[in-house]
């Protein structure tokens, strides 16, 4: 229940006793123990008064799950200059779906050729996402309860992962929820990219993309210009695996390589 553990997150996060936040405001430890525990919900105008306490909206408080939130991002969401932004909900959409004869949520392909059309406007389509080919995964890992989509991933920023791979993500819905340093399919209107990211959607409503390949300099995307996260889940690739070259092979290049870079110096002397 977001509720129940957003008080004990917060309560956590100031450091504060249960007896100090219930005097506060004005109602028994007895009671607050009950709404930290789940066992009842407080009237509207304790809720109000907790949420004032906690220097947080009355919307962040029953509609975000902040124990999902590392103590860093707790720190940066209640540190936002902009209040509004500690409540504003980022949910940009409802999630379009397909449902298989068995009443059990298909696993939707966006083939390479889609990617544009789903990027610009694809997702939100009912028609679009129907004509998607779909599957199941049986894997022990693959939950029910969870929205699971297929997207392509390719290009020198995603190595080491193989060009011409596909990388299964799940539906993120909370955005505040994704902890520094995971890896997400981010979907926007310029296309699909696969990073790592680092998450000031509290502070300054962005997230910051690391690329795999160390070669790509990280780079902030706003979150205006996202239009959906799926956290990664596993790759698919048909490429066989080549062996990793041994130490000698390695140094024995650097030897052709320096005595090819010798022999071009003394041609042109």
């Amino acid at each position: 229940m977001k509720l129940s553990d957003n008080l004990v997150t917060l309560r956590n996060h100031y450091q504060m006793k249960l007896e100090d936040v219930a005097d506060l405001v004005k109602i028994s430890r007895q009671t607050l123990s009950k709404y930290e525990k789940g066992q009842a919900d407080p009237p509207l105008e304790v809720a109000a008064r907790l949420a004032s306490l906690y220097k947080v909206t009355l919307d962040l408080l029953t509609h975000h799950d902040l124990s999902k939130l590392s103590p860093r991002q707790v720190g940066q969401l209640l540190d936002a200059p902009d209040p509004g932004l500690r409540g504003q909900t980022l949910h940009i959409r409802e999630l379009v779906r397909t449902i298989g004869d068995d009443n059990e949520e298909n696993i939707e392909l966006v083939p390479v050729k889609a990617v544009m059309g789903y990027c610009q406007g694809g997702y939100g389509d009912e028609v679009f996402i129907a004509e998607l080919p779909w599957f199941r995964l049986p894997l022990p890992f693959i939950s029910r309860n969870r929205k699971y989509r297929l997207f392509p991933a390719g290009g020198d920023s995603m190595l080491p992962i193989p060009s011409n791979s596909y990388v299964l993500g799940e539906y993120v819905e909370d955005w505040y929820s994704v902890r520094d340093g995971t890896g997400c399919v981010v979907i926007s209107q310029e296309g699909i990219v696969l990073k790592k990211v680092d998450n000031e959607l509290a502070t300054h409503r962005r997230l910051v993309l690391h690329s795999l390949n160390p070669a790509y300099e990280p780079y902030a995307m706003p979150a205006g210009e996202i239009r959906e996260l799926w956290k990664y889940v596993l790759y698919l690739t048909t490429d066989f695996p080549d062996s990793e070259p041994s130490m000698g092979t390695l140094l024995s290049e650097l030897r052709n390589l320096k005595t090819a870079q010798e022999r071009l110096l003394q041609k042109l002397e």
